[in-house]
């Protein structure tokens, strides 16, 4: 047993060497943990671009946890604790904390990082050594990413089951386990992730059939589990976009809405594909309440009794500068009836929290102006509680219009609030002030423009609540006392409706922008104002999404790819025309269905037909022509843009092929067409050397000819030097004149 810091590192139960290891990177990481403080975690971040170091020391990992109604007083025990990605969250709000794990490297990097703390507790070891001597009885036992390694903790013949009836007999009467797992069934699965424990796609969706050692589970067969355990009651939350990196954690007392779930960058640590929108099939699967199936992760809480909190909401904000991080909660009370609470994240962010309450003071009057009304707020201790109110966002009405395919209507009802934000904010002419440059930069705005003070720059459809006969704005944390150009809050409407989901780009041929009189120039303007915005509001904190280009090995966009495959399936179709004595045409052609083989095909001929062209579509290595013959007539004669190949073939360069049929018979029903598609490395080869050897005969020819003209000039020189050409030279009459002279 030893101290790092303050922290107990317990190593009774240590076999003296790690089992389970990442390699040169634990070091670098113990180094890290040593020698920086964690406030300065995010810059180590940035500078290492490196998944390994983005996951164990990002803050967001403490996302899962740190809403948790902690008193401060609460058992912990945290199993399978590794570097201490999430055991921070826990210090902040319990009151001792255990961390059982495997590793004595990451045990230790998770001390160093937390070797302030006094009420810390590392026990290293295999969790079914470490078990054995536990005495204490604790408030909660978390399983973060853990419980799906059951098979490798419990050797039994359902080790899921016994490992939760092992757990449980270190739990208080009233004490909670909290299971944070990827659901089997994650839509990103579906979409094209690969599987976060194997890499390899769709394993776990089929059912882990190449595999073993680590499962995850669906919501049924998680609730089995529970069951089989020891009759648990569970309570659950879906983190978004998983439980690893949790931004918005909803429940089954606030799912999704319709619009919300459009983040797709969810693989930094491996290439993915990209199958299909998948927030479009988000809505649809809230449309048909089947969220929870398909939840990319789960936050389960389970005990002997129901988990009881208010919170059945939570956002963070927390990818900010220290002064602007907050997080927002939707609370329901026993009653049944709500209430909404924004909280800081940090003392840091007290000010920015309290302030919320002042702009809403000093908006209600100026958007009543317009029936736009602010929810009621109030200070509390802890931060500020808002009203709850029922309704949709304009940003799901236009979303279900345009489901509809209402272009027009959603159209018109986006410029319902595109007017009203400009008549609040278009009574001034703007003039760039100090304050206006520290937020948004020197703009270079043109002259003549129109502004106001009280700016809600976040007057965007998220945040306009439909109500019965109000309209509700939801959210006013960015609004700014001194004056800002309407154009610019009229110009993040549209912004942040339009790029924020590629369902909506059904609009952006519609030129929104110039309908609302923002020209191309403050188009321009205006994106470099939100750019320094977003600088102002994130500080010198690196946002874990900014490094996603540079950690990630990308997408694969399959749709792309297909379309592109089907484009040239679509060139692979053979197209018949028929002359009948207006040439050929569009309207007087068929198509055929050709395979990469190519087809053998009977093609009946209208009455009429005087000629015929055959286009296979573009074929990089040319065809074979089988057999192209009259029924009952015998073979057709053709002629082709192709180059010869012989025995058949014919050879298009990648061009548009033809193949033409002159003269047909009167009495032609039918013709007999097989074509068999060349090979395009062979063909191209076989080209070149035909063309090559065509080439030399050309040029022996041309060399064998201006032989012979050789030597016809040798022959007419010796023939003009002997005597009879020079007296026929003399006698010879010349021109016309001589001739006539003649006649006459």
């Amino acid at each position: 047993m030893r101290k790092i810091g303050n922290v107990i590192l317990d190593d009774t139960c240590y076999q003296g060497r790690d089992l389970y290891t990442d390699g040169a990177i634990e070091d670098e990481m113990l180094e890290i943990a040593r020698n920086v403080s964690p406030d300065r975690f995010n810059k180590v971040i940035g500078e290492k671009k490196s998944w390994p170091i983005l996951y164990h020391f990002s803050h967001i990992r403490e996302n899962i946890l740190s809403w948790m109604p902690f008193t401060g007083k609460e058992k912990v025990l945290e199993i399978g604790s590794g570097c201490g990605a999430v055991t921070g969250a826990l210090l902040g709000g319990a009151g001792e904390v255990t961390c059982i794990d495997l590793s004595m490297k990451r045990s230790e990097i998770n001390a160093w990082r937390h070797r302030d703390s006094e009420k810390l507790k590392i026990l290293v070891g295999n969790f079914q050594d470490v078990e054995k001597k536990l005495t204490e009885k604790y408030d909660y036992i978390t399983l973060i990413g853990v419980f799906e390694y059951g098979e490798a903790y419990i050797q039994s013949q359902d080790p899921y089951v016994d490992f939760l009836k092992i757990i449980r007999k270190h739990l208080k009467p009233d004490g909670k386990i909290v299971i944070a797992i990827e659901n089997r069934f994650g839509l990103k699965y579906w979409a094209g992730c690969t599987e976060d424990h194997f890499g390899t796609l769709f394993e776990g969706i089929q059912g882990y059939p190449s595999t073993k050692g680590v499962k995850t589970f669906t919501v049924k067969e998680l609730k089995k589990i529970f069951r089989e355990a020891g009759g648990f009651e569970s309570t659950w939350y879906y983190p978004f976009p998983d439980y690893k990196f949790p931004m918005t954690i909803y429940s089954d007392r606030r799912l999704p809405r319709r619009g919300e779930l459009n983040r797709t960058e969810y693989n930094f640590d491996r290439l993915r594909m990209e199958l299909f929108q998948e927030s479009a099939v988000y809505d649809s699967i809230l449309d048909n309440d089947l969220y929870p199936q398909f939840a990319n992760s789960f936050l389960v809480v389970i005990g002997q009794d129901k988990f009881e909190t208010e919170t059945a909401y939570i956002k963070y904000s927390n990818e900010r500068d220290p002064r602007f991080n907050i997080l927002t909660q939707i609370c329901q009370k026993p009653d049944g009836s709500h209430y909404v609470q924004k909280l800081p994240t940090g003392s840091k962010a007290e000010a920015h929290v309290s302030n919320i309450y002042d702009k809403g003071q000093a908006l209600a009057p100026l958007f009543e102006k317009e029936k736009l009304y602010v929810n009621s707020c109030e200070k509390v201790s802890y931060g500020v509680k808002l009203e709850y109110l029922e309704g949709i966002s304009l940003e799901e009405k236009l979303d279900t219009l345009l489901k509809e395919g209402q272009l027009d209507e959603a159209e018109s009802l986006l410029f319902t609030y595109l007017h009203k934000a400009e008549r609040l904010y278009g009574s001034q002419d703007f003039k760039e002030s100090p304050e206006f440059i520290q937020v948004f930069g020197q703009a270079g705005l043109p002259e003549g423009l129109k502004g106001g003070r009280l700016a809600d720059i976040d007057l965007v459809p998220a945040n306009i609540l439909l109500g019965k006969g109000k309209d509700w704005v939801l959210d006013y944390e960015w609004t700014f006392d001194f004056c800002v150009p309407a154009h610019f809050i009229m110009y993040r409407m549209l912004h942040y409706y339009l790029e924020s989901d590629g369902k909506r780009h059904v609009l952006k041929n519609r030129d929104l922008y110039e309908k609302a009189g923002i020209s191309r120039e403050e188009q321009e303007i205006y994106a470099k104002m939100e750019q320094h915005f977003q600088k102002y509001m994130v500080g010198k904190h690196i946002p874990m999404l900014s490094l996603y280009d540079e950690i990630s090995p990308g997408k694969l966009d399959v749709m792309e790819y297909y379309d592109r495959i089907r484009g040239c399936g679509d060139e692979r179709k053979l197209q018949v025309f028929f002359d009948r004595g207006q040439d050929f045409q569009e309207r007087d052609s068929f198509k055929y269905p050709m395979t990469r083989r190519g087809l053998c095909i009977d093609i009946p001929v209208p009455a009429g037909t005087r000629r015929m062209r055959l286009d296979p579509g573009e074929v990089p290595g040319g065809f074979k022509i089988s057999r192209i013959r009259w029924r009952d007539l015998g073979r057709a004669a053709f002629h082709t843009n192709g180059f010869a190949l012989g025995d058949h073939c014919y050879y298009f360069g990648g061009g548009d092929p033809q193949i033409i049929l002159e003269n047909v018979p009167r009495e032609a029903e039918i013709l007999t067409l097989e074509l068999e598609a060349l090979k395009e490395q062979e063909a191209v080869k076989e080209f070149w050397s035909r063309f090559a050897r065509e080439e030399n005969e050309k040029n022996a020819q041309i060399q064998d000819l201006k032989a012979q003209l050789k030597q016809k000039e040798a022959q007419i020189h010796e023939m003009e030097n002997t005597k009879a050409w020079k007296l026929y030279r003399k006698l010879k009459p010349e021109g016309k004149g001589a001739s006539s002279k003649k006649q006459e």
